[in-house]
């Protein structure tokens, strides 16, 4: 562990790369997922003299799992470093209990309402992450790590001209022929959406793993104790915990 001033002297730094990755989620979730979604439309003709099409691929540009990783070391420093410099020289602590169990002993008072104000902030991304359309029937893809949904078929049809006597010919006139045309299918569409989104289910579990991190943080800072804590590394359990529901001691 370093010393206090060299922490000082780069906490700004990274305070300020978290919170610009933080803004970078909050705007990303907060625009409809347009980059979390892809799209493959192919297209069969019905018969060999039917047009053939291109398919059309929309491409699947990132996920929420991605977004987050990426953004996790910056976050996970910044907790961190805000951390270890609040808990040197403080004596007032509590340990830190989650589900019944100690994630991190004697947190000050002073650190304990530091962590939940980040977690506040942290929580607002995770509030504004896009979720899977219900009405889809989604299935997991392991190999490609996103959401596909069932197959869909729509048909492309193309007009055929056709005509038909209203009056048969005579002898003092011509038959009278009406034209007109005729939607005949041509091929079939198949679609298949892909989704990097979290499930409904998913992200209400997380964002209530989170409440119970801000509950239990608030519950510490009430029992706080003197103690004084030189190295704190919280910012990873953290972050596993309300994206992977683990708990390490």
């Amino acid at each position: 562990m370093g010393k206090l001033h060299e922490l000082l002297a780069v906490e700004s730094d990274l305070k300020a790369e978290a919170q610009r990755i933080i803004s970078q989620l909050k705007s990303l979730f907060t625009d409809g997922g347009k980059r979390l979604v892809g799209q493959i439309r192919t297209y069969q003709p019905s018969t060999e003299d039917d047009e053939p099409m291109a398919p059309e691929i929309t491409q699947l540009v990132t996920t929420v799992g991605g977004e987050l990783n990426q953004g996790r070391g910056a976050i996970i420093s910044w907790i961190d470093a805000a951390l270890q410099k609040e808990t040197t020289n403080q004596q007032t602590s509590a340990d830190l209990t989650v589900d019944g169990k100690v994630i991190f002993e004697a947190l000050p008072a002073t650190a304990l309402l530091n962590l939940e104000s980040k977690l506040a902030e942290i929580r607002q991304v995770y509030a504004v992450i896009p979720t899977n359309d219900p009405a889809e029937r989604w299935e997991w893809d392991a190999q490609q790590g996103i959401f596909v949904s069932a197959s869909r078929t729509t048909y492309r049809t193309k007009k055929i001209p056709r005509s038909h006597v209203l009056y048969d010919a005579t002898k003092e006139h011509p038959a009278q022929v009406q034209a007109y045309t005729e939607d005949v299918r041509s091929g079939t569409w198949t679609t298949i959406i892909q989704s990097g989104m979290l499930t409904p289910q998913d992200k209400k579990e997380r964002l209530a793993r989170l409440d119970t991190l801000i509950k239990a943080v608030k519950q510490a800072r009430q029992r706080a104790n003197n103690f004084e804590v030189e190295d704190i590394h919280l910012g990873d359990k953290l972050l596993t915990y309300i994206d992977e529901g683990k708990l390490s001691g």
